[in-house]
């Protein structure tokens, strides 16, 4: 079986188990080259959701893929734009998932709270996500924790990646969000390639090459 087909599979097994209002939902997943870990694109007037993983993930252990996806499921999932980070950590939790989420947080180095948005939102870190488990999740953890050799500390990735990004339509508009900047989408672009880049702490988001808004990195 190839990685393309395992990701699916994990995704279809996630979805039965955990997330039964988009068991009729189309859901694609796929690995690409992003300027994220995770990316999901959804429409309210199409069936499709769309989730894209950085390669680099493809290395990581299926815990740590299981906690991403699940935080991008939960996305399309909730009531409203379903855009809030923490809202959506929140949503993973309650769906019996938070040791996947803190492992994934720890290979994305978030021990800590990732406070973005200057400080209006925040990616849960390891240790919150940590205080949120029932005491069988906890044990749970701990098992996991063990087989996979972590310690509850960082870890350093290779290079700079955002968390994830949102791409979804309503009424017709096409609104991006990354690491909880939403930027409204140029008329015309079709499925556009998202990439970001950080100089100095600025960051730009290009929508297939095109300058679509900057914001300011918070600290982690």
């Amino acid at each position: 079986m190839d990685s393309s087909a395992d990701i699916n599979q994990l995704t279809k097994t996630l979805v039965s188990l955990a997330y039964p209002e988009l068991q009729k939902r189309d859901i694609v997943v796929s690995w690409g080259k992003t300027s994220s870990f995770g990316q999901v694109r959804w429409s309210d007037n199409d069936n499709e959701i769309r989730i894209r993983l950085n390669k680099s993930v493809k290395r990581w252990h299926p815990a740590g893929i299981t906690g991403l996806l699940s935080h991008e499921l939960s996305h399309p999932s909730q009531k409203g734009t379903g855009l809030k980070e923490w809202e959506t950590d929140e949503d993973v939790i309650t769906r019996g998932l938070g040791p996947y989420l803190a492992v994934e947080r720890l290979l994305t180095g978030k021990y800590d709270d990732h406070m973005i948005k200057s400080g209006k939102d925040r990616y849960l870190g390891y240790r919150s996500i940590r205080e949120s488990l029932t005491p069988i999740e906890d044990k749970n953890l701990d098992i996991l924790m063990h087989e996979l050799g972590l310690k509850p500390t960082p870890m350093v990735h290779d290079a700079w990646l955002s968390h994830d990004s949102v791409i979804y339509e309503r009424e017709g508009a096409v609104s991006i969000v990354v690491d909880g900047e939403r930027f409204i989408l140029p008329d015309g672009l079709i499925e556009p390639d998202i990439k970001t880049v950080n100089r100095d702490g600025i960051v730009s988001v290009y929508a297939d090459e095109i300058l679509i808004g900057e914001y300011e990195e918070s600290e982690i």
